[in-house]
């Protein structure tokens, strides 16, 4: 009857934890760094960004980049990098970070984790 109440008892707690894992709670400054670079990419794609907001984008991307899951999410989610290359592009053409991020946003990566997933079959 112990050992019952053990299992039970663990099993509980596994499903606990994962439920807590779920919900894990982010900072506010996550939250509106998240929302605020889904607004500016929507206003990169309608045509409506204007040259004053770079220091947006810049720290937004900062506070973002402290969570690399999130960063990949919005990333693969709307292409993140592709669209402050666009906004680069219209705005500021000659930044010299811009060869960098092009060549970033020419490799998306195909999972949340980063793994670059391909035909991996014979070359002939």
């Amino acid at each position: 009857m112990d050992n019952i109440l053990l299992w039970c008892g663990l099993v509980l707690l596994i499903a606990l934890l994962t439920f807590l894992n779920q919900k894990q709670g982010y900072s506010s400054k996550v939250k509106k760094a998240y929302r605020e670079l889904r607004e500016l990419a929507d206003r990169v794609a309608n045509g409506q960004s204007s040259g004053d907001e770079l220091e947006n984008w810049e720290q937004a991307m900062a506070e973002l980049a402290k969570h690399p899951n999130e960063y990949n999410k919005l990333e693969l989610e709307i292409g993140l990098r592709g669209v402050f290359v666009l906004y680069l592009e219209r705005h500021y053409p000659q930044d010299s970070r811009l060869p960098a991020l092009k060549e970033a946003a020419a490799h998306q990566k195909d999972t949340i984790w980063g793994l670059k997933m391909g035909n991996y079959g014979s070359k002939k």
